[in-house]
């Protein structure tokens, strides 16, 4: 069985490393995930960012291997990128990433493009958009067994979601799960506590009807920014 990682003992290790490794290549090292917030479990990923100056298929196989000698290889996730790629990002995605990253190594906001209102909209309506068309589909092309035992599945891109409209419309990113309750309202609020029960067979209609309202109201909320 898994135990907790000494998550401060692990980034500590594994940014010297990197630091041997690479030298002046390495631009950056945070931490994102469970971990971050102060919510993993045994079983949960430990998820780093890393950015060098470029990345070359010899790069990953160098930090494959700092990975495996560091121990806790299967749990070990997380984003990897050059910097002219990371500039270059997508910018819908900025806010996202720089509110749910820990920066260890280097500062974050330095190596990332900017970012807008809009660009927070559209990385919500693209999150939307993709849970929408997977209730939809499920509903359809898969066994109800499947749809009872994935749909609370959902609620991890419900949190990503909910993160970012909290943030576009009233300038707080809420940081961890358990502060959603006390800082959300309305059929965000209802569709957050949907999943404080099972999914069962007989209320499965139920909460996939709840869902796909709130996708349409969301779509409709982050309209018209510009």
């Amino acid at each position: 069985m898994n135990n907790l990682v000494d998550i401060e003992d692990y980034t500590k290790r594994l940014t010297e490393e990197l630091k041997m490794k690479f030298g002046k290549r390495l631009l950056y090292v945070g931490l994102q995930g469970s971990y971050l917030r102060g919510e993993a479990t045994p079983e949960s990923d430990i998820d780093i960012m890393l950015v060098l100056d470029e990345i070359h298929a010899k790069d990953l196989n160098v930090y494959r291997q700092i990975l495996e000698e560091l121990g806790e290889y299967n749990r070990a996730c997380g984003f990897v990128c050059g910097r002219n790629e990371l500039l270059n990002w997508l910018p819908e995605e900025i806010c996202h990433v720089l509110h749910t990253t820990s920066d260890i190594y280097g500062k974050l906001s330095d190596i990332v493009p900017n970012y807008s209102k809009k660009d927070v909209a559209d990385y919500i309506k693209m999150s939307v958009g993709n849970l929408y068309h997977m209730l939809c589909h499920r509903r359809i092309h898969s066994e109800m067994e499947k749809n009872v035992n994935k749909l609370a599945l959902a609620k991890r891109d419900i949190f990503f979601i909910i993160q970012n409209l909290c943030f576009l419309e009233e300038n707080t990113f809420i940081e961890k799960k358990s502060e959603v309750p006390s800082i959300v309202k309305g059929i965000d609020l209802q569709v957050w506590e949907c999943f404080s029960e099972n999914v069962t067979y007989d209320n499965l209609d139920q909460k996939l009807d709840l869902l796909l309202d709130w996708c349409k109201n969301v779509l409709k909320r982050t309209s018209g920014y510009k």
